[in-house]
């Protein structure tokens, strides 16, 4: 029996209104609504997800609480100091340690527009490691790369250097290395209705699926990092 039903415009509509009073106090006061339409489905997707993303990595992290950003930002380390965000996601990931960065799949609905993907190559000396691997056309990223060719819905993502740092390499290469990390995303800013009647759920798990070369792509170049 599922038990995600689909996300609930009110509880979007929750989280702009929220994000919008920036106060504490209207918070607490909406805050078991808050939980009951916006961040509990996101807690029972991640539950519907699991055995299916289990099969892509058995070591994916499947506490929802753990998997499901927070309603209140952290604004320690940033200039934006409001209080709450209009945006929830939630992340399949392996266990990370503090400020460590691991590849994940994600899902996540924002006021602008709903998305999901795969990204990785943050940690230090990953991507050197990924760009060796894609000039030697090592075999996890030729799978990768297929993957993506075979998966259309899905756009190569992560910010690019100004400027090009390979122009001898395959000009199919180059949207890959001149990367300062890696990701695959799918973004929708129109129509809304796949999320109310959550009908998003299996095309995306069969997507993710996919990708599954590209993930363990992300996985190769980080352990490999890790010497």
């Amino acid at each position: 029996m599922l038990n995600f039903k689909g996300f609930s415009p009110d509880g979007l509509d929750l989280l702009i209104e929220n994000r919008l009073m920036n106060s504490k106090d209207f918070y607490e006061e909406h805050k078991k609504e808050i939980i009951a339409k916006a961040v509990k489905p996101f807690h029972e997707l991640c539950i519907d997800m699991t055995d299916d993303m289990l099969k892509i990595d058995p070591l994916f992290v499947t506490n929802p609480t753990r998997m499901v950003s927070r309603v209140r930002r952290d604004t320690r380390y940033t200039k934006d100091k409001t209080l709450y965000r209009a945006n929830l996601w939630l992340y399949f990931r392996r266990p990370k340690k503090s400020f460590d960065a691991v590849p994940f799949y994600y899902m996540e609905v924002t006021p602008e527009y709903w998305s999901y993907g795969c990204f990785g190559g943050f940690g230090k000396g990953e991507m050197q490691i990924a760009r060796e691997m894609i000039l030697n056309e090592d075999a996890n990223f030729l799978n990768a790369y297929k993957s993506v060719e075979n998966c259309n819905v899905f756009s190569l993502d992560g910010e690019m250097y100004k400027r090009e740092h390979f122009p001898n390499a395959k000009d199919d290469y180059k949207p890959w290395l001149n990367r300062k990390y890696l990701g695959l995303a799918f973004y929708e800013y129109n129509d809304y209705t796949p999320l109310w009647d959550g009908s998003f759920v299996k095309p995306m798990l069969e997507n993710f699926n996919k990708i599954a070369p590209f993930y363990n792509f992300l996985i190769t170049i980080k352990e490999r990092a890790k010497g």
